[in-house]
This record gives C-alpha cells, structure tokens and sequence, in this order.
C-alpha cells in the first residue's frame, strides 16, 4: 500500500484522488467545494439535500469529482439540471490540474448502454414496481437474507463457539460485506440514503470490522474511477508487495511461488483491515492517494463506535461466556474463512491476462465505457450474484455502481450485446460453474506474474 501511495502521490497521476485542499481566490476556507468538467462548485449547502447523501458527497469535495458524478447517475439530465442550481465559483484553482483521465459521458458506449439500461430494464420497473428511475432500492429480500443469515450464524457462534461456528460467522460476514454494505455504501440498496448510510454501517464496521469510511474513499474515488490503473487504483495492488498483480510493478524472489502461497495469504485480509482503518482514519486521515478531505467528527465517532460493537460481538461477548481460551481459535476462524471468501470472488474479477491497461488499444485507453468494461470480468449467473450481493458481475457493476446489484443479471445482455456491435471483448464465464474457469485463468495470470521480468527479456 505505501508503494502504491508513493506511485499515486509522487507521480501527480493521481491528483484527483489525492484531492489537495483547495486554497485560493473565490475559496473560502468554511465552506466545501467540488469540480466538474472545470467549473468549481460551492456544494457545502447541497449536502443536506444530496439524493444519494451526504457521505456520498463528501467523496466530492477538494477534488475533480466529474468521474464519480458522470458514472454514479444514471440519468445524465438530472445532474445537468441539478449543476444548474448549485453556486459557481470564479477561481484561479484546478482543484486537479493533471486529471487527463477519460471521461463516462464521453464514452459512446457508455452513453448507448445507459440509455439501453434507462429504457429496457428501470422504465418498465418504474411503471410496475414503483421503482425510481436511478436504480436505487428493491434489494429487501437479499437484505433480509443476508441478515438472518448473520444474526443465525451470530447466535450458534456465541451460545457455542467452535471452529465449525466460526467458519459459518466468517460466511455470514462474507455476505454481509458483499450483499449489504456494498451495495449500500454505493447508495443503491435503499431509495433512502438514511437507510443506506445504516446499512452501509452496520454491515461493514459493525458485522465485519472494516469501516465503511475508509472503504467508501478507497474503492469508490480510487478504484471505481481508475479501474486497474496501477497508479491511481489503490484497491486491486492492495496485496502488494506479497502479491504481484501487474508487471509495472517491482519483482521479488518469493514471487516465484505466489501461486501457491496466494490462498494462504487471503485469510490476512482481516487483520489486514483492522490495522489499515485505524492509521487510515485515525492517523494519516487519507486511503493512499487518497484524502479524506469532506469527512466529519459523526463519520470518525462511527467508526469508533462500530469497531467497539463489532470487537464485542465477535470476541468480547463470547469470551465472558465461554472463556477467551475457548473462544480464540472459533474468532481467528471467523476472520481468516470470510477473509478467503471475499479474496477469492474480488481477486478473479480483475486480474486476468487481458485486462492490465498496458494490453488495452489505443481506443480503449481514451474511452472510460470501454477501459471499465475491459479491465472487469464477469462470472456466474443471478444464484451468485445473489450469494455475492452482484460482486460476481464486475463487468455492469462497474458501468452501474450506484445501482441496486439485483439489476446486474438483466444489465448483462444489453452489454454483451453493445460490446459484439463495437468489437470490445467481453469478458465473461456463465453459469453455476463460472467461478472455477474465471480461477483457474486468475491462477494462470498469477503464474504470469510470478516469472522475473529480467529473464522474459
């Protein structure tokens, strides 16, 4: 990570994301600002009225913020319409002078499959279910499951603690990771951005310890806008310097074996995470390449609180039970099986041979649609995008974060469909089965990665 950061930081490829506080003429040091396609805006009194919340608009503020807009709102209009009304700052600052990244509206693919997804899938809910036209909402059931299958699996674990116990709580906060803060902390699984701002928070500081925080500027301002950039994606190369995930970056001699010892390195995931939040939140205030520029002393206080209720869940509450000697092996159980669960469906989704940006066209490296939809894959079918909370559909997830995941199995064969028009790959494995083909070319890759760069030459 602090390799990455050093890249990130160093280079000024990834200002957008660094976000600097802006200081200049027209700027006032009270109030917040964000720029889109140029024009700075003052969004301190948008953020009580924002739609998708103001924990969501807060990844705006002190940085160019035209990619996380143009790509989290379906309906281009209402964004236009809503830019309209916020104040325009006259200023000499470039909140990122370097940002020369493509652009989502930009895209022709992009903007043919939105108006294909707009049309064909949210209009026709609109009119039967009430659903709104963002995308938003219907994800109860999933939500409901997920619960009940953390609050059973919570119960076995504390009334009797053992290993088998522990694996089922790791489960259960797999999917509450994936099938309830995801989407959540992407403001797509209630129309309520309250509710998703909650759920977003229990399902991920409370039930698995990873603060939401921190995740929400990693993953959405790093990696949902830079896709595999080996400079500005901060959340594939987390695994670095262990893991070795693209050929920019240094090769060590234990990489040479990575193919065995990957598996075994997914479990850490969880300690990992508890260690990274507090001197991510607490301490450096910044994911790296990235500044916490918009958050607030309640967002910090969360933190604390979820981390105090998930350690007392877990640990605490069956340790005065049971004793900690009883209770140690079932908690790093806990931890190390949802960790590997987790590893395993997020590693494959991005790191196949074909997908680096150093093997992308010219074409596709000017086209944000194109590179999002090439450095993705896709696995499975709607059974593991429910078991996966739609983690298994990279390929839409990434053209549409901001929408509910059970939307993904409909949104794949107007892709596939634009794609095989356009020529673009589309890189997919159907079926019950997809899982193992996507691994065993995720292996694969690894194996690519694991030969010293000197000797290919």
């Amino acid at each position: 990570r602090a390799a990455a950061a050093e890249l990130a930081m160093g280079k000024g490829g990834n200002a957008s994301a660094a976000g600097p506080k802006p200081v200049g003429k027209g700027l006032k040091p009270d109030r917040q600002y964000t720029q889109i396609r140029g024009q700075v805006y003052d969004i301190t009194d948008f953020a009580k009225s924002h739609p998708g919340g103001a924990q969501l608009l807060a990844l705006a503020v002190g940085r160019d913020a035209t990619i996380l807009f143009e790509s989290h709102h379906v309906r281009p209009e209402i964004v236009a319409k809503t830019l309209k009304t916020l104040p325009k700052v006259d200023t000499d600052v470039n909140l990122c002078p370097d940002e020369s990244f493509p652009k989502p509206l930009d895209s022709p693919i992009y903007r043919r499959i939105q108006q294909r997804v707009r049309d064909e899938i949210m209009a026709p809910l609109e009119k039967s279910k009430g659903r709104v036209p963002s995308g938003r909402g219907g994800c109860q059931l999933d939500a409901a499951v997920v619960l009940a299958c953390f609050a059973a699996s919570l119960a076995w674990y504390v009334s009797n603690p053992t290993l088998l116990s522990g694996c089922a709580l790791g489960f259960a906060g797999y999917w509450s990771g994936t099938g309830l803060q995801h989407t959540a902390n992407h403001g797509g699984l209630c129309l309520s951005s309250w509710w998703n701002q909650a759920w977003g928070w229990f399902g991920s500081d409370v039930v698995i310890g990873k603060s939401s925080l921190e995740w929400r500027y990693h993953h959405m301002v790093s990696h949902h806008s830079y896709c595999n950039d080996h400079e500005r994606d901060q959340d594939v190369y987390t695994s670095f310097p262990l893991i070795r995930l693209d050929e920019s970056q240094p090769w060590s001699w234990f990489h040479r074996f990575q193919q065995l010892y990957t598996p075994f390195v997914w479990p850490l995931l969880y300690v990992a995470s508890q260690t990274g939040d507090f001197v991510n939140v607490m301490v450096n205030k910044a994911s790296p390449g990235v500044e916490y520029i918009g958050i607030t002393k309640n967002e910090v206080w969360l933190y604390v609180i979820g981390k105090v209720l998930h350690v007392f869940l877990t640990f605490g509450l069956p340790a005065y039970v049971h004793g900690v000697a009883k209770t140690l092996v079932p908690f790093l159980a806990y931890g190390a099986f949802g960790s590997f669960v987790l590893c395993w469906f997020f590693i494959v989704s991005h790191n196949l041979d074909g997908l680096r940006p150093s093997q992308l066209s010219a074409k596709t490296k000017g086209d944000w649609g194109r590179w999002q939809i090439e450095t993705s894959a896709t696995w499975g079918n709607a059974f593991w995008s429910f078991l996966s909370g739609g983690l298994n559909y990279q390929i839409e997830h990434h053209m549409f974060p901001g929408t509910a995941h059970n939307l993904y199995p409909a949104m794949a064969p107007i892709i596939k469909e634009e794609c095989a028009k356009e020529g673009i790959p589309y890189n997919g494995f159907d079926g019950y089965f997809g899982l193992l083909p996507i691994t065993a070319r995720m292996f694969a890759f690894l194996g690519k990665m694991s030969v010293n760069p000197a000797k290919t030459k």
